[in-house]
């Protein structure tokens, strides 16, 4: 969601836009801390957004199955929360997540019409949601926990 603020408002209005068919991935940014070149630790690591009924292909991706939501793909992700040490074996400790990302463009009223913003003029409005789970390693009796984050965003244009 922090990069969210960053990215380019053309590849966020791609991306909300209901008709295109292929919406392009949001280009975010994941950081490797065990890679030998320690000056470049940032990959590209882009979200898919939704609605998507199909994994676009070399993506790792699964169905959404639950209610409501069913026809829909999480994006799946590993991320490195921890590491022990035992003797000389060292353990990534790694949580997986997937992640539902949709985005679409608020309404706002405008001499008492409700309307999306379309002009140059007025700025654009994005509601972000980010339905998430995640599993923990060593804490997998826990199951997959799930969250919701929902952001708004507002691009203002002016001199």
């Amino acid at each position: 969601m922090e990069q969210m603020l960053s990215i380019n408002p053309a590849d966020l209005e791609s991306a909300s836009e209901p008709w295109v068919t292929s919406r392009p991935p949001i280009p975010t940014e994941s950081v490797n801390s065990l890679v030998t070149n320690t000056t470049n630790i940032e990959t590209s690591d882009p979200l898919y957004v939704s609605p998507l009924s199909a994994a676009p292909a070399g993506t790792n991706m699964t169905a959404r199955t639950d209610a409501g939501y069913t026809g829909d793909m999480w994006n799946n992700k590993s991320v490195m929360v921890d590491l022990t040490t035992s003797g000389n074996t060292t353990t990534l400790i790694v949580m997986s997540e997937r992640f539902d990302v949709t985005i679409s463009r608020a309404w706002t009223e405008v001499g008492g019409v409700w309307q999306v913003p379309q002009s140059p003029t007025e700025p654009g409005y994005f509601l972000i949601r980010i339905d998430f789970q995640f599993e923990s390693q060593g804490y997998q009796s826990m199951g997959w926990q799930n969250g919701t984050i929902r952001m708004a965003r507002c691009d203002v244009a002016g001199p």
